[in-house]
């Protein structure tokens, strides 16, 4: 018999704000892959990516993790902390880097911003030297497309298409 406290992907907490559903449908097991820019402007073609969300801290908010190899190989994994704070009206979003040991913090009430515009998530990371301009294209209930822009001089231009990937819902 299960344990009742272990969950596959936890439960949404009745009490969560209802901004949370923006980020639902990465709730489950994603399998992918795509391409990205490397340092000397190389394009490279990836597989193997696995995308796993879950809900946590009670429901009320979702950590999403990242599994992969990065172009020269060596094994890649961070997990994004997701929660929107009702009392200030602003997201918190924080990236831990485990594969890097660092923690990133991406949105907060005063730096960065959570965008929807039609059927896609924009993520916009501020930070004193490097931009990050992250879109969820969610294509369908098994289907989404996440890409990863960047800029370094404060948003006003962007380096498109530093990570583009595709991803099918497997659980």
């Amino acid at each position: 018999m299960a344990e009742p406290a272990i969950t596959t992907y936890g439960e949404r907490s009745a009490s969560a704000p209802q901004e949370l559903g923006i980020f639902a449908f990465l709730i489950g097991k994603w399998e992918g892959g795509g391409k990205t820019k490397t340092a000397d402007g190389k394009i490279v073609e990836f597989g193997g990516v696995t995308w796993i969300g879950r809900y946590i801290l009670d429901g009320t908010a979702i950590a999403d993790e990242g599994h992969a190899s990065t172009p020269d190989g060596k094994p890649y994994f961070g997990i994004s902390f997701r929660q929107y704070d009702a009392a200030k009206k602003a997201w918190i979003v924080e990236y831990l880097n485990v594969s890097n040991s660092f923690l990133r913090r991406q949105v907060n009430a005063s730096s960065g911003a959570v965008k929807v515009d039609g059927e896609t998530v924009v993520v916009i990371a501020e930070a004193s030297d490097t931009w990050g301009r992250e879109s969820y294209r969610v294509e369908s209930h098994d289907r989404f497309t996440y890409t990863l822009d960047l800029s370094n001089d404060g948003g006003r231009t962007w380096n498109v298409g530093q990570i583009e990937m595709s991803f099918s819902r497997k659980e």
